[in-house]
């Protein structure tokens, strides 16, 4: 096994030289044995090499893995995307020169997925690499750093707020409009599904809609031993846009105080820290495992298409209000 260090400093690399993979064929059990092992060591795999060049590749090769499909349109996440199919969509649409930060897939809402895959259809000229960054990691230098913030994340939990457009944002890394973030077609039915799932809401001018989530674990274990900081704090605390009140703060602790700026600063310091960027090659698939990895985009030059998918559902509950 790997020392921390290695494991920190880059994925597993799998090539047709270590395995023989054919897309859309189910995992042989000795092929099956090695990605997890890999994956469980190094928290994400890369595949290269594998002849895969457009998004029915992608699809099949997904499908040999045998993981339940997250739809995106059944998610709660509020990223522009399109499906190209049942399965693979467009990552996330924000402008080339906007960056994406680290985050935990969909770790603001209560359905995350427990693995995603990316596949590089066309390399950028210039950048765009995806940053990953181990979070079990970044809980053993944070507790070390800063103990007592660590303490308060584990006890209080954390509530994220932001706004959702009523008109699609594609300048935006949060810019999907809350008709299609909600999945619903009128105001009332918005209501009525954020109350049930705990939400706070208040709409703003223009039809835009604030929204705060419950109290939701800032730190988990996932049934794994190993706490991991699994979150949004980095992507919220860095790249979400300001919202129309400045009264209301995108982050609190879930007992609604407020985050030491200074913080979260060193927050963001450590996870990047922590980060080894995947320069993406024509044809590549990253195998994440969203539990123990977070992910992010670089800004870039040229054209960069990366496509992605959303496998495992799993839900929580958020920590009573």
């Amino acid at each position: 096994m790997p020392s921390m260090s290695d494991r920190l400093s880059e994925p597993a690399i799998v090539t047709p030289d270590d395995l023989a993979l054919t897309p859309g064929a189910p995992l042989k059990p000795d092929a099956r044995d090695r990605i997890s092992e890999e994956l469980a060591d190094y928290g994400c795999v890369l595949f290269r090499g594998f002849d895969l060049s457009t998004d029915k590749d992608f699809d099949d090769f997904i499908g040999g893995f045998g993981f339940e499909n997250f739809r995106y349109d059944d998610s709660f996440s509020n990223a522009v995307r399109r499906n190209r199919t049942e399965r693979v969509f467009t990552a996330n649409e924000a402008p080339p020169d906007v960056e994406i930060y680290l985050h935990h897939e969909m770790a603001q809402t209560l359905t995350f997925p427990t693995q995603l895959f990316f596949f590089c259809e066309t390399a950028p000229t210039e950048g765009g690499a995806t940053p990953i960054c181990r979070s079990d990691l970044v809980l053993e230098e944070l507790t070390a750093s800063n103990p007592d913030f660590v303490d308060a994340l584990r006890q209080k939990g954390v509530r994220y707020r932001n706004t959702m457009p009523a008109s699609e944002d594609r300048a935006s890394g949060q810019g999907r409009t809350w008709y299609q973030t909600l999945s619903v077609d009128s105001a009332e039915a918005a209501e009525q599904k954020l109350t049930a799932m705990g939400y706070r809401y208040r709409w703003l001018d223009d039809q835009e809609l604030s929204v705060q989530t419950p109290r939701l674990p800032a730190i988990c274990d996932f049934d794994a031993g190993t706490e991991v900081f699994f979150n949004q704090l980095v992507a919220a605390a860095a790249g979400w846009r300001d919202t129309a009140d400045e009264s209301e703060t995108r982050l609190v602790f879930g007992d609604d105080t407020l985050i030491d700026p200074s913080d979260l600063k060193l927050m963001i310091d450590v996870c990047y820290d922590c980060v080894h960027d995947v320069e993406w090659q024509q044809g590549d698939v990253a195998l994440i495992d969203n539990l123990k990895v977070m992910h992010g985009r670089r800004p870039y030059r040229g054209n960069r298409s990366v496509l992605a998918a959303l496998c495992s559902p799993k839900s929580r509950y958020a920590r009573p209000n």
